[in-house]
Protein backbone atom coordinates (compact mmCIF):
# COMPACT_ATOMS: atom_id res chain seq x y z
CA UNK A 1 0.00 0.00 0.00
CA UNK A 2 2.78 2.04 1.41
CA UNK A 3 4.46 1.20 -2.33
CA UNK A 4 1.48 2.27 -4.43
CA UNK A 5 1.19 5.45 -2.58
CA UNK A 6 4.56 6.64 -3.23
CA UNK A 7 4.03 6.30 -6.89
CA UNK A 8 1.39 8.07 -7.21
CA UNK A 9 3.04 11.02 -5.29
CA UNK A 10 5.91 10.60 -8.02
CA UNK A 11 3.22 10.51 -10.66
CA UNK A 12 1.76 13.49 -9.95
CA UNK A 13 4.78 15.61 -9.00
CA UNK A 14 5.93 14.74 -12.78
CA UNK A 15 2.54 16.06 -13.27
CA UNK A 16 3.00 19.31 -11.99
CA UNK A 17 6.20 19.86 -12.98
CA UNK A 18 5.07 19.22 -16.41
CA UNK A 19 2.07 22.46 -16.30
CA UNK A 20 5.31 24.26 -14.93
CA UNK A 21 7.03 23.58 -17.93
CA UNK A 22 4.69 24.38 -20.19
CA UNK A 23 4.54 27.97 -21.47
CA UNK A 24 1.64 29.74 -20.48
CA UNK A 25 0.27 33.44 -20.91
CA UNK A 26 1.65 36.04 -17.77
CA UNK A 27 -0.66 37.23 -15.05
CA UNK A 28 -0.82 40.73 -16.52
CA UNK A 29 -1.67 39.11 -20.11
CA UNK A 30 -4.73 36.96 -18.20
CA UNK A 31 -5.57 39.91 -16.74
CA UNK A 32 -6.29 42.00 -19.84
CA UNK A 33 -8.26 39.67 -21.57
CA UNK A 34 -10.72 39.09 -18.81
CA UNK A 35 -10.69 43.14 -18.37
CA UNK A 36 -12.02 43.11 -22.13
CA UNK A 37 -14.07 40.10 -21.51
CA UNK A 38 -16.00 41.50 -18.97
CA UNK A 39 -19.38 42.07 -19.74
CA UNK A 40 -19.96 44.88 -17.40
CA UNK A 41 -17.88 47.33 -19.84
CA UNK A 42 -20.23 49.24 -21.34
CA UNK A 43 -18.41 50.03 -24.06
CA UNK A 44 -18.57 47.25 -25.79
CA UNK A 45 -22.12 47.07 -25.44
CA UNK A 46 -23.96 50.71 -25.61
CA UNK A 47 -20.92 52.95 -26.39
CA UNK A 48 -21.40 56.41 -25.00
CA UNK A 49 -20.49 58.25 -27.92
CA UNK A 50 -21.46 56.56 -30.87
CA UNK A 51 -18.68 56.44 -33.72
CA UNK A 52 -21.29 56.92 -36.41
CA UNK A 53 -22.52 59.97 -35.02
CA UNK A 54 -18.98 61.27 -34.06
CA UNK A 55 -17.84 60.54 -37.66
CA UNK A 56 -20.57 61.17 -40.25
CA UNK A 57 -19.59 60.25 -43.87
CA UNK A 58 -18.01 56.60 -44.41
CA UNK A 59 -17.78 53.91 -41.48
CA UNK A 60 -14.58 51.97 -41.34
CA UNK A 61 -14.71 48.19 -40.67
CA UNK A 62 -13.14 46.76 -37.57
CA UNK A 63 -9.91 44.68 -37.92
CA UNK A 64 -10.68 41.17 -38.13
CA UNK A 65 -9.06 39.02 -36.32
CA UNK A 66 -7.78 35.13 -37.51
CA UNK A 67 -9.11 32.47 -36.50
CA UNK A 68 -9.17 28.58 -37.15
CA UNK A 69 -12.60 28.53 -38.29
CA UNK A 70 -12.39 32.10 -40.91
CA UNK A 71 -9.01 30.95 -41.83
CA UNK A 72 -11.16 27.09 -42.55
CA UNK A 73 -13.69 29.38 -44.27
CA UNK A 74 -11.29 31.78 -46.54
CA UNK A 75 -9.85 28.39 -48.04
CA UNK A 76 -12.73 26.35 -48.08
CA UNK A 77 -13.85 27.10 -51.23
CA UNK A 78 -10.20 25.89 -53.10
CA UNK A 79 -11.49 22.83 -51.88
CA UNK A 80 -14.14 22.33 -54.56
CA UNK A 81 -13.10 22.08 -58.81
CA UNK A 82 -16.18 24.19 -59.70
CA UNK A 83 -15.92 28.20 -60.10
CA UNK A 84 -16.38 30.27 -56.92
CA UNK A 85 -18.88 33.29 -56.63
CA UNK A 86 -18.24 36.12 -54.27
CA UNK A 87 -21.04 38.63 -53.25
CA UNK A 88 -20.43 40.63 -56.56
CA UNK A 89 -20.99 38.02 -59.02
CA UNK A 90 -24.25 37.07 -57.13
CA UNK A 91 -25.60 40.27 -57.71
CA UNK A 92 -24.89 40.55 -60.92
CA UNK A 93 -26.75 37.55 -61.31
CA UNK A 94 -29.60 38.56 -59.63
CA UNK A 95 -30.59 41.09 -62.47
CA UNK A 96 -32.04 37.99 -64.37
CA UNK A 97 -33.68 37.19 -61.71
CA UNK A 98 -37.58 36.26 -63.30
CA UNK A 99 -39.09 38.39 -61.04
CA UNK A 100 -37.52 41.54 -62.21
CA UNK A 101 -37.73 40.58 -65.69
CA UNK A 102 -41.02 40.64 -65.09
CA UNK A 103 -41.08 43.86 -63.68
CA UNK A 104 -39.07 45.22 -66.75
CA UNK A 105 -41.37 44.46 -69.30
CA UNK A 106 -43.65 46.53 -66.99
CA UNK A 107 -41.48 49.16 -67.48
CA UNK A 108 -41.29 48.54 -71.16
CA UNK A 109 -45.06 48.68 -71.11
CA UNK A 110 -45.55 52.22 -68.91
CA UNK A 111 -42.64 53.63 -71.84
CA UNK A 112 -45.42 52.30 -74.85
CA UNK A 113 -48.30 53.96 -72.65
CA UNK A 114 -46.49 57.25 -72.88
CA UNK A 115 -45.56 57.26 -76.22
CA UNK A 116 -49.19 56.44 -77.51
CA UNK A 117 -50.49 59.49 -75.19
CA UNK A 118 -48.10 61.67 -77.49
CA UNK A 119 -49.50 60.10 -80.61
CA UNK A 120 -52.77 61.58 -79.33
CA UNK A 121 -51.85 65.26 -80.38
CA UNK A 122 -51.68 63.85 -84.16
CA UNK A 123 -54.31 64.27 -86.45
CA UNK A 124 -56.85 61.15 -87.60
CA UNK A 125 -57.42 59.78 -90.81
CA UNK A 126 -59.68 57.22 -91.22
CA UNK A 127 -61.06 55.94 -94.70
CA UNK A 128 -64.55 53.94 -95.78
CA UNK A 129 -65.50 52.47 -98.49
CA UNK A 130 -69.82 51.61 -98.91
CA UNK A 131 -71.00 48.95 -101.16
CA UNK A 132 -75.17 48.46 -100.88
CA UNK A 133 -77.64 46.12 -102.79
CA UNK A 134 -80.92 47.78 -102.88
CA UNK A 135 -84.23 45.70 -103.42
CA UNK A 136 -87.18 48.06 -103.38
CA UNK A 137 -90.71 47.72 -103.64
CA UNK A 138 -91.54 50.25 -106.10
CA UNK A 139 -91.97 50.78 -109.70
CA UNK A 140 -89.31 52.13 -110.90
CA UNK A 141 -85.56 51.34 -110.03
CA UNK A 142 -86.14 48.25 -107.47
CA UNK A 143 -83.09 47.04 -108.12
CA UNK A 144 -79.80 48.60 -108.08
CA UNK A 145 -76.24 48.97 -106.62
CA UNK A 146 -74.57 51.75 -104.65
CA UNK A 147 -70.63 52.01 -103.99
CA UNK A 148 -69.41 55.02 -101.78
CA UNK A 149 -65.39 56.11 -101.04
CA UNK A 150 -65.05 58.25 -97.60
CA UNK A 151 -62.28 59.74 -95.91
CA UNK A 152 -62.01 61.96 -93.55
CA UNK A 153 -59.01 64.50 -91.69
CA UNK A 154 -59.86 65.39 -88.10
CA UNK A 155 -57.66 67.68 -85.31
CA UNK A 156 -58.77 68.02 -81.65
CA UNK A 157 -58.15 71.71 -81.21
CA UNK A 158 -59.17 72.15 -77.32
CA UNK A 159 -60.50 69.64 -74.91
CA UNK A 160 -59.83 71.24 -71.86
CA UNK A 161 -55.77 70.13 -71.45
CA UNK A 162 -56.70 66.53 -71.36
CA UNK A 163 -54.49 65.18 -73.53
CA UNK A 164 -51.46 67.22 -72.30
CA UNK A 165 -52.66 65.88 -68.79
CA UNK A 166 -52.99 62.40 -70.02
CA UNK A 167 -49.28 62.66 -71.40
CA UNK A 168 -47.86 63.94 -67.84
CA UNK A 169 -49.79 60.70 -66.17
CA UNK A 170 -48.19 58.41 -68.45
CA UNK A 171 -44.92 59.93 -67.97
CA UNK A 172 -45.32 60.12 -63.76
CA UNK A 173 -46.53 56.16 -64.56
CA UNK A 174 -43.32 55.76 -65.86
CA UNK A 175 -41.33 56.65 -63.68
CA UNK A 176 -43.81 55.56 -60.91
CA UNK A 177 -42.66 51.52 -62.68
CA UNK A 178 -39.12 52.53 -63.26
CA UNK A 179 -38.11 53.03 -59.33
CA UNK A 180 -40.57 50.15 -58.50
CA UNK A 181 -37.83 48.16 -60.58
CA UNK A 182 -35.16 49.71 -58.87
CA UNK A 183 -37.04 48.94 -55.48
CA UNK A 184 -37.66 45.49 -56.11
CA UNK A 185 -34.31 45.09 -57.36
CA UNK A 186 -32.36 46.55 -54.32
CA UNK A 187 -34.86 44.11 -52.04
CA UNK A 188 -33.68 41.13 -54.28
CA UNK A 189 -29.88 41.99 -53.89
CA UNK A 190 -30.59 42.45 -49.96
CA UNK A 191 -32.03 38.88 -50.11
CA UNK A 192 -29.33 37.69 -51.51
CA UNK A 193 -26.89 39.50 -49.16
CA UNK A 194 -29.02 38.14 -46.59
CA UNK A 195 -28.58 34.21 -47.56
CA UNK A 196 -25.07 34.58 -48.66
CA UNK A 197 -23.70 35.74 -45.22
CA UNK A 198 -26.36 33.18 -43.69
CA UNK A 199 -24.67 30.34 -45.39
CA UNK A 200 -21.17 31.39 -44.21
CA UNK A 201 -23.09 31.21 -40.42
CA UNK A 202 -24.09 27.67 -41.07
CA UNK A 203 -20.56 27.02 -42.76
CA UNK A 204 -18.87 28.26 -39.50
CA UNK A 205 -20.97 26.18 -37.22
CA UNK A 206 -20.18 23.25 -39.49
CA UNK A 207 -16.77 23.59 -39.55
CA UNK A 208 -16.88 24.06 -35.81
CA UNK A 209 -18.34 21.04 -34.84
CA UNK A 210 -16.14 19.28 -37.72
CA UNK A 211 -13.45 20.15 -35.57
CA UNK A 212 -15.13 19.35 -32.06
CA UNK A 213 -15.36 16.05 -33.54
CA UNK A 214 -11.83 15.77 -34.78
CA UNK A 215 -10.89 16.19 -31.00
CA UNK A 216 -13.62 14.30 -29.80
CA UNK A 217 -12.49 11.20 -32.15
CA UNK A 218 -8.19 12.32 -31.39
CA UNK A 219 -9.83 11.77 -27.74
CA UNK A 220 -11.27 8.64 -28.04
CA UNK A 221 -8.52 6.92 -29.34
CA UNK A 222 -6.76 7.93 -26.09
CA UNK A 223 -9.09 6.99 -23.91
CA UNK A 224 -9.21 3.89 -25.19
CA UNK A 225 -6.27 3.14 -24.49
CA UNK A 226 -5.54 4.41 -21.19
CA UNK A 227 -9.33 2.18 -21.28
CA UNK A 228 -7.55 -1.06 -22.31
CA UNK A 229 -4.93 -0.65 -19.65
CA UNK A 230 -7.27 -0.15 -16.53
CA UNK A 231 -6.20 3.47 -16.40
CA UNK A 232 -10.27 5.09 -17.12
CA UNK A 233 -13.48 4.03 -16.24
CA UNK A 234 -16.16 2.84 -18.78
CA UNK A 235 -18.19 5.84 -18.28
CA UNK A 236 -16.03 8.63 -20.04
CA UNK A 237 -15.17 6.14 -23.10
CA UNK A 238 -18.99 6.24 -23.77
CA UNK A 239 -19.41 9.78 -22.84
CA UNK A 240 -16.69 10.73 -25.51
CA UNK A 241 -18.60 8.39 -28.35
CA UNK A 242 -21.93 10.04 -27.50
CA UNK A 243 -20.62 12.97 -27.87
CA UNK A 244 -18.86 12.70 -31.31
CA UNK A 245 -22.42 11.07 -32.43
CA UNK A 246 -24.01 13.92 -31.26
CA UNK A 247 -21.67 15.90 -33.36
CA UNK A 248 -22.36 14.16 -36.46
CA UNK A 249 -26.18 14.42 -35.65
CA UNK A 250 -25.04 18.48 -35.70
CA UNK A 251 -23.42 17.95 -38.95
CA UNK A 252 -25.96 16.79 -40.74
CA UNK A 253 -28.42 19.54 -39.75
CA UNK A 254 -26.33 22.50 -41.24
CA UNK A 255 -24.97 20.47 -43.94
CA UNK A 256 -28.76 20.80 -44.76
CA UNK A 257 -28.86 24.10 -43.71
CA UNK A 258 -26.50 24.76 -46.12
CA UNK A 259 -28.00 23.09 -48.88
CA UNK A 260 -31.15 25.25 -48.48
CA UNK A 261 -28.82 28.68 -48.65
CA UNK A 262 -27.75 27.39 -51.69
CA UNK A 263 -30.76 26.35 -53.25
CA UNK A 264 -32.24 29.65 -52.63
CA UNK A 265 -29.43 32.17 -54.17
CA UNK A 266 -29.84 29.71 -56.85
CA UNK A 267 -33.53 30.82 -57.75
CA UNK A 268 -32.29 34.69 -56.52
CA UNK A 269 -29.84 35.12 -59.12
CA UNK A 270 -31.07 32.51 -61.59
CA UNK A 271 -27.67 30.92 -61.43
CA UNK A 272 -26.24 27.46 -60.87
CA UNK A 273 -24.55 28.49 -56.92
CA UNK A 274 -22.19 25.46 -57.02
CA UNK A 275 -18.97 27.16 -54.99
CA UNK A 276 -18.99 30.70 -53.38
CA UNK A 277 -15.75 32.77 -51.90
CA UNK A 278 -16.19 34.97 -48.71
CA UNK A 279 -16.05 38.40 -49.82
CA UNK A 280 -16.92 41.45 -47.78
CA UNK A 281 -18.97 45.02 -48.55
CA UNK A 282 -18.00 48.42 -48.20
CA UNK A 283 -18.91 50.77 -44.96
CA UNK A 284 -21.99 52.57 -46.24
CA UNK A 285 -21.64 56.51 -46.45
CA UNK A 286 -24.08 57.52 -43.90
CA UNK A 287 -26.56 59.52 -45.12
CA UNK A 288 -30.24 59.31 -45.81
CA UNK A 289 -31.67 59.24 -49.35
CA UNK A 290 -35.21 58.80 -50.81
CA UNK A 291 -35.82 55.34 -50.97
CA UNK A 292 -37.22 54.00 -54.49
CA UNK A 293 -40.39 52.67 -53.58
CA UNK A 294 -41.42 56.75 -51.80
CA UNK A 295 -40.22 57.73 -55.63
CA UNK A 296 -42.87 54.92 -56.84
CA UNK A 297 -44.98 56.48 -54.22
CA UNK A 298 -44.74 60.22 -54.77
CA UNK A 299 -44.72 59.45 -59.00
CA UNK A 300 -47.99 57.78 -58.62
CA UNK A 301 -49.52 60.91 -56.49
CA UNK A 302 -49.09 62.76 -59.66
CA UNK A 303 -50.33 60.44 -61.60
CA UNK A 304 -53.36 60.94 -60.25
CA UNK A 305 -53.29 64.48 -60.04
CA UNK A 306 -52.80 64.30 -63.70
CA UNK A 307 -55.70 62.33 -63.94
CA UNK A 308 -58.14 64.23 -62.25
CA UNK A 309 -57.24 67.04 -64.27
CA UNK A 310 -58.58 65.29 -67.29
CA UNK A 311 -61.77 65.30 -66.58
CA UNK A 312 -63.23 69.12 -67.18
CA UNK A 313 -66.59 70.48 -67.97
CA UNK A 314 -64.94 72.76 -70.85
CA UNK A 315 -66.09 71.83 -74.34
CA UNK A 316 -64.34 70.21 -77.43
CA UNK A 317 -63.51 71.58 -80.45
CA UNK A 318 -62.62 69.68 -83.91
CA UNK A 319 -61.63 70.81 -87.21
CA UNK A 320 -62.52 68.29 -90.00
CA UNK A 321 -62.09 68.21 -93.74
CA UNK A 322 -63.89 65.11 -95.49
CA UNK A 323 -63.95 63.77 -98.89
CA UNK A 324 -66.71 61.68 -100.39
CA UNK A 325 -66.30 60.61 -103.61
CA UNK A 326 -69.34 58.44 -105.18
CA UNK A 327 -67.82 55.03 -107.31
CA UNK A 328 -71.52 54.05 -108.50
CA UNK A 329 -74.75 56.07 -107.88
CA UNK A 330 -78.04 54.98 -107.17
CA UNK A 331 -80.10 54.66 -110.18
CA UNK A 332 -82.29 57.69 -109.82
CA UNK A 333 -80.07 59.89 -109.76
CA UNK A 334 -81.01 61.55 -112.61
CA UNK A 335 -81.34 65.02 -114.18
CA UNK A 336 -82.11 67.40 -111.60
CA UNK A 337 -81.67 64.28 -108.63
CA UNK A 338 -78.06 63.82 -109.94
CA UNK A 339 -77.19 67.29 -107.85
CA UNK A 340 -77.85 65.15 -104.80
CA UNK A 341 -75.46 63.01 -105.49
CA UNK A 342 -72.05 64.46 -107.07
CA UNK A 343 -69.27 62.83 -108.18
CA UNK A 344 -67.15 64.01 -105.78
CA UNK A 345 -67.30 65.97 -102.53
CA UNK A 346 -64.69 68.06 -99.80
CA UNK A 347 -66.18 69.18 -96.69
CA UNK A 348 -64.50 71.27 -94.13
CA UNK A 349 -65.64 72.22 -90.50
CA UNK A 350 -65.50 73.12 -87.04
CA UNK A 351 -67.43 71.13 -84.23
CA UNK A 352 -67.55 72.06 -80.65
CA UNK A 353 -69.02 69.18 -78.20
CA UNK A 354 -70.50 69.75 -74.69
CA UNK A 355 -71.50 67.19 -72.33
CA UNK A 356 -74.16 69.12 -70.15
CA UNK A 357 -76.01 66.40 -67.99
CA UNK A 358 -72.17 64.46 -67.81
CA UNK A 359 -71.56 67.50 -64.77
CA UNK A 360 -72.80 64.86 -61.75
CA UNK A 361 -70.74 62.12 -62.93
CA UNK A 362 -67.41 63.84 -63.69
CA UNK A 363 -67.72 65.17 -60.30
CA UNK A 364 -68.18 61.90 -58.33
CA UNK A 365 -65.32 60.84 -60.32
CA UNK A 366 -63.43 63.91 -59.44
CA UNK A 367 -63.89 62.88 -56.01
CA UNK A 368 -63.18 59.14 -56.18
CA UNK A 369 -59.76 60.00 -57.93
CA UNK A 370 -58.81 62.95 -55.17
CA UNK A 371 -59.42 60.34 -52.61
CA UNK A 372 -57.01 57.81 -53.65
CA UNK A 373 -54.97 60.69 -54.58
CA UNK A 374 -55.45 61.68 -50.64
CA UNK A 375 -54.70 58.58 -49.41
CA UNK A 376 -51.50 57.53 -51.39
CA UNK A 377 -50.43 61.07 -49.89
CA UNK A 378 -51.13 60.31 -46.27
CA UNK A 379 -49.20 56.84 -47.05
CA UNK A 380 -46.62 58.54 -48.70
CA UNK A 381 -46.01 60.83 -45.68
CA UNK A 382 -45.97 57.54 -43.37
CA UNK A 383 -43.27 55.80 -44.98
CA UNK A 384 -41.66 58.84 -45.06
CA UNK A 385 -41.58 58.80 -41.53
CA UNK A 386 -41.00 55.21 -41.29
CA UNK A 387 -37.63 55.28 -43.33
CA UNK A 388 -36.26 58.15 -41.25
CA UNK A 389 -37.18 55.84 -38.05
CA UNK A 390 -35.39 53.04 -40.23
CA UNK A 391 -32.15 54.83 -40.79
CA UNK A 392 -31.61 55.06 -37.08
CA UNK A 393 -32.48 51.94 -36.24
CA UNK A 394 -30.01 50.34 -38.59
CA UNK A 395 -27.33 52.75 -38.37
CA UNK A 396 -27.51 52.15 -34.60
CA UNK A 397 -27.22 48.13 -35.61
CA UNK A 398 -24.06 49.83 -37.54
CA UNK A 399 -22.85 50.23 -33.76
CA UNK A 400 -24.36 47.38 -32.40
CA UNK A 401 -22.79 45.01 -34.89
CA UNK A 402 -19.27 46.54 -34.23
CA UNK A 403 -19.20 45.84 -30.63
CA UNK A 404 -20.24 42.52 -30.83
CA UNK A 405 -17.56 41.93 -32.89
CA UNK A 406 -15.57 43.33 -30.62
CA UNK A 407 -17.37 41.42 -27.11
CA UNK A 408 -17.31 38.11 -29.23
CA UNK A 409 -13.45 38.91 -29.98
CA UNK A 410 -12.41 39.27 -25.92
CA UNK A 411 -15.30 36.36 -25.18
CA UNK A 412 -12.94 33.91 -27.64
CA UNK A 413 -9.73 34.77 -26.56
CA UNK A 414 -10.84 34.57 -23.50
CA UNK A 415 -12.29 30.89 -24.19
CA UNK A 416 -9.04 29.64 -26.09
CA UNK A 417 -6.80 31.14 -22.81
CA UNK A 418 -9.27 28.76 -20.47
CA UNK A 419 -9.48 25.71 -22.88
CA UNK A 420 -5.34 25.71 -22.93
CA UNK A 421 -5.12 25.68 -19.38
CA UNK A 422 -7.91 22.79 -19.19
CA UNK A 423 -6.30 20.86 -21.99
CA UNK A 424 -3.06 20.58 -20.02
CA UNK A 425 -4.59 19.41 -16.94
CA UNK A 426 -6.94 16.97 -18.94
CA UNK A 427 -4.00 15.45 -20.46
CA UNK A 428 -2.43 15.23 -16.75
CA UNK A 429 -5.94 13.61 -15.30
CA UNK A 430 -6.22 16.68 -13.06
CA UNK A 431 -9.90 17.48 -14.35
CA UNK A 432 -12.16 15.06 -15.21
CA UNK A 433 -14.34 14.41 -18.69
CA UNK A 434 -16.97 16.81 -17.82
CA UNK A 435 -14.81 19.70 -17.19
CA UNK A 436 -13.13 19.19 -20.71
CA UNK A 437 -16.37 18.71 -22.70
CA UNK A 438 -17.65 22.18 -21.10
CA UNK A 439 -14.20 23.89 -22.07
CA UNK A 440 -14.13 22.50 -25.78
CA UNK A 441 -17.56 23.66 -26.64
CA UNK A 442 -17.09 26.94 -24.82
CA UNK A 443 -13.74 27.37 -27.28
CA UNK A 444 -15.76 26.47 -30.24
CA UNK A 445 -18.90 28.34 -29.06
CA UNK A 446 -16.95 31.11 -29.43
CA UNK A 447 -15.24 31.05 -32.01
CA UNK A 448 -18.55 30.69 -33.85
CA UNK A 449 -19.61 33.20 -32.51
CA UNK A 450 -17.37 35.84 -33.17
CA UNK A 451 -17.81 34.41 -36.81
CA UNK A 452 -21.24 35.01 -36.68
CA UNK A 453 -20.53 38.50 -35.46
CA UNK A 454 -18.31 39.29 -38.17
CA UNK A 455 -21.19 38.36 -40.94
CA UNK A 456 -23.92 40.08 -39.00
CA UNK A 457 -21.98 43.24 -38.93
CA UNK A 458 -21.79 42.69 -43.04
CA UNK A 459 -25.67 41.90 -43.29
CA UNK A 460 -26.44 44.98 -40.63
CA UNK A 461 -24.12 47.24 -43.43
CA UNK A 462 -26.91 45.67 -46.15
CA UNK A 463 -29.55 46.72 -44.27
CA UNK A 464 -28.73 50.39 -43.96
CA UNK A 465 -27.72 51.22 -47.14
CA UNK A 466 -30.90 49.11 -48.39
CA UNK A 467 -33.46 51.49 -45.97
CA UNK A 468 -31.41 54.57 -45.97
CA UNK A 469 -32.01 54.93 -49.78
CA UNK A 470 -28.23 53.53 -51.02
CA UNK A 471 -27.56 50.82 -53.85
CA UNK A 472 -26.23 47.99 -52.46
CA UNK A 473 -24.57 46.65 -55.84
CA UNK A 474 -22.93 50.26 -55.26
CA UNK A 475 -21.10 48.72 -52.15
CA UNK A 476 -19.98 45.56 -53.95
CA UNK A 477 -16.86 45.23 -55.80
Amino acid sequence: MKTIIRYASLWGLCAVLTLAQTPSKTPDEIKQILNNYSHKNLKLIDPPTSSLEATPGFLHSPKETATTINQEIAKYHEKSDKAALGLYELLKGATSNLSLQAQELSVKQAMKNHTIAKAMFLPTLNTSYNFKNENRDTPHFKHYNTQQLQAELKLNVFNGFSDVNNVKEKSATYRSTVANLEYSRQSVYLQVVQQYYEYFNNLARMIALQKKLEQIKTDIKRVTKLYDKGLTTIDDLQSLKAQGNLSEYDILDMQFALEQNRLTLEYLTNLSVKNLKKTTIDAPNLQLRERQDLVSLREQISALRYQNKQLNYYPKIDVYDSWLFWIQKPAYALGSFGNFFPGQQNTAGVTATLNIFDDIGLSLQKQSIMLGQLANEKNLAYKKLEQEKDEQLYRKSLDIARAKIESSKASLDAANLSFANIKRKYDANLVDFTTYLRGLTTRFDAEVAYNLALNNYEVQKANYIFNSGHKIDDYVH
